[in-house]
């Protein structure tokens, strides 16, 4: 066969595949239950069963989780006179089995990372078409971290869920009275050093590849870090290095030595301690946190405290020989008010990370 007659039909014959194949595609394409009405309405409910991870510095956590999804689909409904049964429940693979062979929301979690380490499934069929799917996962997700109150922080994991197979026209989100019931966060969880607050959902649209508006679900647990547990090793270490302010605004003059020097050593403990702090927890001081401002205000601290005592010791300020008890006067009274000062910043600096 000539060439020129060859390419019409080849290309006759690469349309023909590509019909074919959308036509397939289509019909691969799941259609929502028959006799429903636009949009059908799934109920959804979640329980965190547990938090045993939460990294700050990768921003991941790993969560335990169980959503319940019901929706009705008039296709499953059966005579309960005739099974002798209100209802049929599935565990395990015969659930999975079993959803294989129906219509599914098929929600996914945006921000999960790779495979459940491990999952179940189970469910429920009613004799009226009600069909409740229960899935617990436990997996790796991807969440946003605020160190900025660091140690006295509150950190919001949020899930966001949605169902890519179909619009807010044809699927929506929603959760009643039972639902919100369902939803709850355990009380302790494996990660010994934080709490669980709340559970929180938020419904959002938005629109997906094909301009067609979707719904999401923000599903947002809040848990609060046990400061309690940095106080020994943030807290007592930066406390014990300015205690040098003490010494040299206490002490008396026989005892003071060379200031100079013991302070310089007292900046080099506080950098030291600051490395520390950051190698330790990550963000503690590169954000804007209680604790990075303490550090950098105990730098100006120990500098005053150094320039005010060589001041008392060494100037011949206006008035010292003239009343000689002055420097004994000022020296009494600047024993309490900068350190009081210090500590009254550092006190309000906590409590602003608190409100």
């Amino acid at each position: 066969m000539k060439p020129a007659v060859l390419r019409p039909i080849l290309v006759l014959a690469g349309l023909l595949c590509l019909i074919l194949s959308g036509t397939a595609m289509a019909d691969e394409t799941p259609r929502l239950p028959k006799g429903v009405h636009l949009p059908l309405a799934v109920h959804f409910s979640m329980r965190v069963l547990d938090i045993s991870r939460f990294n700050e510095t990768s921003g991941e956590a790993s969560m335990t989780i169980e959503t319940t999804e019901r929706w009705k689909d008039p296709t499953q409904a059966f005579d309960p006179k005739t099974t002798g049964f209100a209802r049929f429940d599935y565990v395990g693979a015969e659930a999975e089995a079993k959803l294989a062979g129906i219509w599914t929301p098929a929600t996914e979690i945006e921000n999960r990372i790779g495979e459940p380490r491990s999952g179940s499934v189970a469910l429920t069929m009613r004799a009226d078409g009600t069909v409740t799917r229960i899935r617990r996962i436990d997996a790796d997700f991807r969440v946003e971290v605020d160190m900025t109150t660091f140690p006295f922080d509150r950190q919001t994991l949020t899930l966001s869920l949605v169902t890519p197979r179909h619009s807010a026209d044809e699927v929506i989100f929603v959760m009643n009275d039972i639902d919100r019931e369902l939803a709850s966060v355990a009380s302790e969880l494996s990660a010994n050093s934080w709490t669980a607050r709340s559970l929180q959902f938020v419904m959002e649209r938005f629109y997906g590849w094909n301009a067609k508006p979707f719904v999401r679900i923000k599903a947002s647990t809040e848990i609060q870090r046990k400061w309690q547990h940095y106080v020994l090793p943030i807290f007592v270490p930066f406390a014990a290095v300015l205690s040098v302010s003490l010494f040299l605004l206490w002490a008396p003059a026989r005892l003071r030595g060379d200031e100079a020097p013991m302070t310089y050593s007292a900046l080099l403990a506080l950098a030291a301690l600051g490395f520390t702090y950051e190698s330790s927890f990550p963000g503690a001081i590169s954000m804007n946190s209680p604790v990075a401002f303490m550090v950098s205000l105990g730098y100006f601290y120990l500098v005053i405290v150094l320039l005010v005592s060589m001041l008392l010791t060494d100037a011949n300020f206006p008035g010292r020989r003239r009343y000689p008890h002055l420097e004994e006067t000022i020296r009494a009274n600047i024993r309490f008010s900068i350190p009081m000062s210090f500590l009254l910043i550092c006190i309000c600096s906590v409590l602003l990370s608190l409100l």
